[in-house]
């Protein structure tokens, strides 16, 4: 009987040490739902999926003291440069700006806030692959020119209209985003200096 009791306390006493072992660390995956997206990559703007990104054209006006040119921007072309540009010209960035560039039969160029007393606009934007070749009449976003090259994804404020086909900026890797749909013979009479009175968007 003795033997019974003795027994019956250990199989009690070893229950109760099973009971009290710690459960394992390990835990269930949180359901998908939960777990949190990742962020996109690339030239999209942020949140944005594929099928969101803006694809109607945008007109901006350039005024000048010669007359205005008129710019078609393609955002499905190059959703960044076209977002950047189209910012800085509401924020009045380009008011006043000159032209500090200008080689006949190439290019004329401007943008460089330092030449209005201002400081960068502190970023840069990524390349793009766009599909707008560059044939006269193209805007396109400049690049740094450094120790004898060009730096990729340097693009920030200063844009290019192009005055003549240069397919070697295509293969430069230049950024074109819109054309020139009215005012060419503007374009083509603006000399060093020439500013930019007034930048708008149409609408």
């Amino acid at each position: 009987m003795m033997r019974m009791i003795c027994l019956l306390a250990v199989t009690l006493l070893l229950a109760g040490c099973r009971a009290k072992e710690p459960a394992t660390s390990e835990q269930p995956a949180p359901p998908p739902s939960t777990q949190p997206e990742a962020e996109s990559v690339g030239t999209r703007s942020p949140g944005r999926t594929e099928a969101e990104q803006p694809k109607t054209k945008l007109l901006v006006t350039l005024e000048t003291g010669k007359g205005a040119i008129e710019l078609e921007l393609d955002p499905a072309a190059a959703p960044k440069a076209v977002e950047t540009f189209v910012k800085l010209v509401k924020e009045g960035f380009y008011d006043g700006m000159p032209f500090h560039r200008v080689e006949p039969g190439f290019v004329i160029q401007a943008g460089d806030p330092a030449l209005m007393g201002k400081p960068p606009v502190g970023f840069t934007i990524p390349d793009e692959v766009s599909p707008i070749k560059h044939v006269r009449g193209v805007i396109a976003m400049a690049r740094l020119y450094r120790a004898g090259q060009m730096v990729p994804n340097s693009a920030s404020s200063q844009f290019y209209i192009t005055l003549g086909d240069a397919p070697h900026l295509d293969q430069m890797g230049f950024t074109a985003f819109g054309r020139v749909v009215k005012g060419m013979e503007v374009a083509d009479k603006i000399a060093v200096g020439d500013r930019i009175l007034k930048a708008r968007v149409a609408g």
